[in-house]
């Protein structure tokens, strides 16, 4: 294995092995324009080949995208040697790690088809192509819009069967590209979101404070309680989710005075930003902080039951930004006898 490819393999490798971020997801439908560098098999007996490539993509959802794109590029011969010039379309299919503007690595596979031309002797060949390997686009907010860095490094395999008899060739060949994304329409910011999570916690239907008797009655006839909404990627408590739980706390120790045994069940969500394993313990963290919370209210941390569901168990679609402010929560119920 020669030097490229050995470092075309670290490159996977490392790439495969980076932590997610859990951060505002980027899936906006994108151009973009990359320069090519393609490490000529040594049986072009060429010199490296250089060109360009553009392309388009959409996400499918929040792993999945595809993109369909076309190339050029060509080559010098080396002493003795053959100069080429290639040109293609491809369509890839990518699989991104995570979504985050600031850093979203993919795996790509690619099927097309291309033509490759012996510029000295005026031979062509027309085949089919495969290609595989690694990349990731990092994004530049400019005002509320995006420009995209990209890296691409793949090994393309194809078999130029069309050459004339004694010439045919199967050439295996590392291609590294960089260039711009820009992405089409407006980002959907972390910030947007998180202002719908407070608005969310603004409108959603409030747990009376008690008066009397009056929260016990409430909280015994429904069994649950305002939710709790968290900040993007945050399990720390706001003002307004501060104040859902003094309401709260205060029904629950009115509760306990008619129901001794009463049990307080937390669940814990988030939204699909993110690995299902970061979203599990994020889920944990926040029923844990509405829980120490609580405790410090006055209610007996004997009481209280903890669970978390991660992404698991959406309330609302997670395709938009408000959908998505209302599944950053925390449940609250109870067993009180309901009425």
């Amino acid at each position: 294995m020669n030097t490229m490819s050995r470092a075309f393999a670290g490159l996977i490798f490392a790439v495969a092995a980076l932590p997610a971020f859990a951060q505002a997801t980027e899936t906006r439908p994108y151009a973009s324009v990359m320069y090519d560098t393609v490490f000529s098999d040594k049986d072009r007996n060429a010199e490296t080949g250089n060109g360009f490539s553009v392309g388009a993509g959409k996400a499918l959802n929040k792993y999945w995208g595809v993109e369909i794109g076309g190339f050029y590029d060509k080559a010098k011969a080396q002493a003795g040697g053959t100069s080429w010039r290639e040109y293609g379309a491809k369509i890839d299919g990518l699989f991104f790690y995570s979504r985050d503007p600031r850093f979203s690595p993919y795996v790509g596979i690619g099927l097309g088809g291309m033509k490759n031309e012996r510029r000295d002797t005026g031979d062509d060949s027309t085949d089919f192509f495969a290609d595989a390997g690694v990349g990731f686009f990092k994004y530049f907010p400019i005002a509320s819009y995006d420009v995209g860095f990209r890296a691409d490094a793949r090994y393309r395999w194809v078999n130029a069967h069309d050459l004339p008899a004694g010439n045919e060739k199967s050439f295996a060949e590392p291609i590294v590209k960089v260039g711009l994304v820009f992405p089409f329409g407006k980002r959907s910011a972390a910030t947007i979101a998180s202002a719908s999570a407070a608005a969310a916690a603004a409108t959603a239907p409030a747990a009376a404070a008690p008066k009397g008797n009056d929260g016990a009655v409430a909280a015994a006839k429904t069994g649950e309680f305002e939710n709790v909404y968290f900040d993007f990627d945050q399990s720390v408590l706001t003002d307004p989710a501060k104040a859902t739980l003094d309401n709260a706390a205060g029904t629950i120790n009115g509760l306990t005075q008619k129901f001794p045994s009463l049990k307080i069940e937390l669940s814990g969500h988030t939204d699909w930003i993110g690995t299902e394993g970061y979203n599990q313990a994020l889920s944990e963290r926040r029923a844990e902080v509405v829980k120490t919370y609580l405790v410090r209210k006055g209610v007996a941390a004997g009481r209280i039951n903890t669970s978390a569901y991660g992404e698991a168990k959406p309330a609302a679609p997670n395709d938009t930004a408000e959908g998505r402010a209302l599944n950053r929560r925390v449940e609250i119920k109870t067993d009180a006898p309901q009425k």
